[in-house]
């Protein structure tokens, strides 16, 4: 399914107004996948070294006595030296991470941003009370007709033949942003020029260090920190300029393993690796130019003749890593995204989170704006909750200053403090965003501490204090106390 498709199924499900403050956003585009490739054979273990031959014994000294000396005995041989013990791992106030090898990110500086418009004065949307006990519908290795098959229990057929679907209720009993304190991938939708991406985890206590978990550089495209990628035509690399609907999907290098026995269970595809479990942050620093753009175009991944500027929409999203590895690389009829069976794109399951979402044009001027970016979740916990658009058709951008990052898609006014909006009460808020053809730092904190889900969009020349911690630096450690700062911000002020 295409992610226009989905995009149109997801706005008739959840029937929108345009600048509503409670729209949906969108879900996400149906991958392209190939067969994952077989894992490295192990290294074979060195040989021990050979143990050092035995000295030669010295010739018996002659002896004027008629009755011979005896031979002195052989010297013995010297014993092989103790092999060195080897060094201690670093424990996690040693700032790197035991399972990686007792790692961490690669040295690296700030990167090189580039901004010639206004300095805009950037702005925050805070989701608070995010996380609730309940259960999506989970994938199992069974067959539909049985009794733990109470979520979705159906034989689905395909040209290609009949597949048998089971799905069986997974109970949550957390609500630390639950189901987003679960294992998250990321994927990326052009048009796109990125700069650096980075994954921050807590290193151990949830009041202790963060560190980067995963880093990707333009400069050193080809040598990413346990980042895995999965994009068009089988590549592996993040390209740091990505063209209109390219999709690269993002894990950690981890291999999951799909199949007989594997749980949640998963057919197989390119996408069988774990995500991000827990707390987490994502920081990227990107620029959205227009598909059309003379350097972009020829990037594209548009086909079928559809229109370059109907169809630009860059996107940018967390969801559960199950939901990538259900099958077809992603988003089959058989997956926990909705548990409402039969309605694929209501989202009122494990979800997912648009992060940064730009509905095309081509989904029609009440919903579709290009110049109009979008944040919106979905899961069991809220159905849907922010997600608001402003359609092309009155939303323009004559309405806004130029120096505004967060609008009212309800008031078409610039919002003079950040948004907060509480899974809790909702209320009437509609922000968006401005889309920013030049450098801003995303940084989107899912903080089970906080129970909130937090997006700073950050002018690289307006970096406020409360987050120098963290950008432009990407320094491999921040404080509890740089987090704590970063989920306290508002913008605008």
């Amino acid at each position: 399914m295409t992610k226009t498709s989905l995009l149109a199924a997801l706005f008739a499900a959840a029937a929108l107004a345009a600048c509503s403050g409670s729209g949906g956003d969108s879900a996400a585009p149906s991958p392209v996948g190939a067969a994952p490739s077989p894992a490295p054979a192990p290294a074979p273990a060195p040989s021990p070294a050979p143990s050092p031959a035995p000295a030669p014994s010295p010739a018996p000294a002659p002896s004027p006595a008629p009755s011979p000396a005896p031979s002195p005995a052989p010297a013995p041989a010297p014993a092989p030296a103790p092999a060195p013990s080897p060094a201690p791992a670093p424990a996690p106030s040693a700032n790197t991470w035991p399972d990686l090898g007792n790692t961490q990110a690669p040295a690296h500086t700030a990167s090189p941003t580039d901004n010639t418009g206004t300095t805009t004065l950037g702005g925050t949307l805070t989701f608070t009370n995010i996380g609730a006990k309940g259960y999506w519908g989970r994938r199992i290795e069974a067959q539909a007709g049985s009794a733990s098959c109470n979520v979705q229990s159906e034989v689905l057929k395909f040209p290609w033949g009949d597949e048998s679907c089971c799905r069986t209720k997974h109970e949550v009993s957390s609500d630390r942003i639950s189901p987003f304190n679960e294992e998250l991938g990321l994927v990326l939708d052009g048009p796109l020029r990125i700069k650096q991406l980075v994954v921050y985890q807590p290193l151990a206590a949830t009041d202790g260090n963060w560190a980067i978990r995963s880093f990707w550089d333009r400069r050193t495209p080809d040598k990413p920190y346990n980042f895995h990628f999965s994009g068009p035509k089988g590549s592996k690399v993040l390209p740091s300029e990505l063209g209109n609907s390219c999709t690269v999907f993002a894990s950690q290098e981890k291999p999951f393993k799909c199949g007989p026995g594997s749980d949640p269970y998963c057919p197989g595809s390119d996408l069988d690796f774990v995500g991000w479990k827990g707390s987490k942050l994502v920081v990227m620093l990107a620029g959205m130019p227009y598909a059309d753009d003379a350097s972009m175009k020829p990037l594209s991944c548009v086909t079928d003749g559809k229109d370059e500027k109907a169809e630009d929409s860059p996107w940018l999203a967390v969801a559960p890593s199950e939901l990538y590895r259900d099958g077809w690389s992603g988003y089959s009829p058989c997956h926990c995204f909705s548990n409402t069976p039969g309605n694929a794109g209501l989202g009122d399951g494990c979800g997912q989170i648009n992060i940064l979402e730009v509905v095309a044009e081509s989904q029609g001027t009440q919903y579709g704006n290009r110049d109009i970016v979008s944040t919106g979740i979905r899961s069991y916990q809220v159905g849907s909750l922010g997600g608001s658009t402003c359609g092309v058709k009155g939303c323009t951008m004559d309405h806004f200053a130029a120096d505004a990052d967060l609008l009212d898609a309800n008031s078409l006014t610039v919002m003079k403090q950040g948004a907060v909006v509480d899974a809790n009460t909702r209320g009437n808020a509609g922000p968006v965003w401005r889309r920013a053809q030049d450098d801003r730092y995303y940084l989107v904190l899912l903080d089970e501490q906080s129970r909130a889900v937090q997006v700073a969009v950050v002018h690289p020349g307006a970096v406020p204090a409360a987050v120098k911690a963290i950008v432009p630096a990407l320094p491999n450690t921040v404080s509890r106390s740089a987090i704590d700062a970063l989920m306290g911000l508002r913008l605008p002020k």
